[in-house]
């Protein structure tokens, strides 16, 4: 009888050291859960509020488009063989020349490269013609672009000084008036000539800042070939 409530004693005893450690368990579980439940949040509210909403505003805003007409564009203005014979033997190079302008400004740049065309075929043909063995020994031609592009800028672009287009038609107005020996026909036609300088000045400013403009030249070659004589 002794021996039965001995063993009930021993048996209890396990159970009742095993129950504060379940408790103990279930807490520490339940504060974990607790700890997740809070850095998630926290994290929920980082993202929601901050970092992806800036980041898209910054995409947004380098996304938007400028002005279609205010692009840059090429227009082409030169493709065919080039030769310079300065070094004794004469190469051969297949050149193309582009100018950049604004997509607005291509059309008005496309016909004046079609009326000038010889004129910058000639102009183009004589620079590559002239260039010293330096020059055509440079990877990109720099040196020849440059003196390209130059000549370029004067002839597609509208003069930097907005007078220097008046001049040309003040002076035709004062011809016509010299040499208006015919009466009132001479007289009419130097009043034309005069109404046309008067009106190219009357607003020189805002026709030369409308006006179509080139703004650089790219030139791609392939290397010299020797050609045989």
């Amino acid at each position: 009888m002794a021996d039965k409530k001995h063993d009930s004693k021993s048996e209890a005893k396990p159970e009742a050291e095993a129950a504060p450690k379940k408790k103990g368990g279930m807490k520490f579980a339940i504060i974990t859960l607790a700890l997740l439940l809070i850095e998630g949040g926290a994290l929920f509210a980082f993202f929601s509020m901050g970092g992806p909403k800036d980041a898209q505003a910054t995409h947004t805003e380098e996304a938007k488009p400028a002005d279609p007409g205010d692009e840059s564009c090429e227009v082409p203005v030169f493709s065919g063989p080039l030769y310079n014979d300065r070094k004794g033997s004469t190469y051969g190079f297949k050149v193309e020349v582009f100018v950049t302008t604004k997509v607005k400004h291509r059309d008005a740049i496309t016909a004046k490269v079609e009326q000038g065309k010889a004129g910058i075929r000639a102009e183009i043909a004589g620079i590559w013609r002239m260039a010293s063995s330096e020059d055509l020994a440079e990877e990109m031609f720099e040196s020849l672009r440059r003196r390209i592009e130059a000549k370029l800028m004067v002839r597609l672009n509208p003069p930097e000084d907005p007078t220097k287009a008046s001049k040309p038609a003040a002076k035709s107005a004062a011809n016509a008036k010299a040499s208006g020996s015919d009466g009132d026909h001479g007289a009419a036609k130097a009043d034309d000539h005069a109404a046309a300088a008067s009106g190219s000045a009357d607003h020189p400013a805002a026709d030369a800042s409308s006006l179509p403009r080139i703004t650089g030249a790219v030139v791609i070659s392939t290397p010299p070939v020797k050609q045989d004589r």
